[in-house]
């Protein structure tokens, strides 16, 4: 594991996914554990706009790091981010739900490469690749996320 473990500590505060942070995203996950992949539908609010309708870039590639960050805890290893490469196809609506889907292409020892990508009405928005750092690996990792997870 890095030797980023022990430093990074969750205080649910998380901008994409902590449930106490009163500005953030909030988002919630669909995980079968062990799986390797993670879903989430969310509805970004308007203030999340770059471009009137249209989500900013910055929020897209947030939505993208996250999702592939949940489908490495679904096999138990929580990470952080060492590259991350994101492709905008079209604009990323707010106001309206749109699904996130992240997946484990590859799990090493020192490094996990993850893909992800964005979805509207059935079309590709935006897709991801990105390489993930092992911090932590934990038994009860769905235990520790449950909070964030859809039942």
């Amino acid at each position: 594991m890095s030797s980023l473990e022990g430093i990074i500590v969750d205080d649910s505060r998380c901008f994409a996914c902590g449930p106490e942070n009163p500005v953030g995203l909030k988002l919630k996950f669909s995980i079968e554990p062990g799986s390797g992949r993670a879903v989430c539908k969310t509805t970004l609010a308007d203030h999340f706009s770059g471009w009137k309708g249209a989500a900013h870039g910055g929020i897209i590639t947030t939505l993208l790091d996250e999702t592939m960050v949940y489908a490495c805890s679904s096999t138990g290893v929580f990470t952080v981010t060492g590259t991350i490469t994101v492709k905008f196809h079209r604009p990323v609506p707010v106001s309206r739900e749109i699904t996130i889907t992240g997946e484990v292409d590859e799990k090493r020892e020192r490094h996990i490469k993850t893909s992800g990508k964005i979805s509207y009405q059935g079309k590709i928005l935006a897709n991801a690749h990105a390489v993930l750092i092992p911090v932590k690996k934990a038994d009860d990792a769905m235990d520790q996320i449950r909070n964030r997870l859809i039942p």
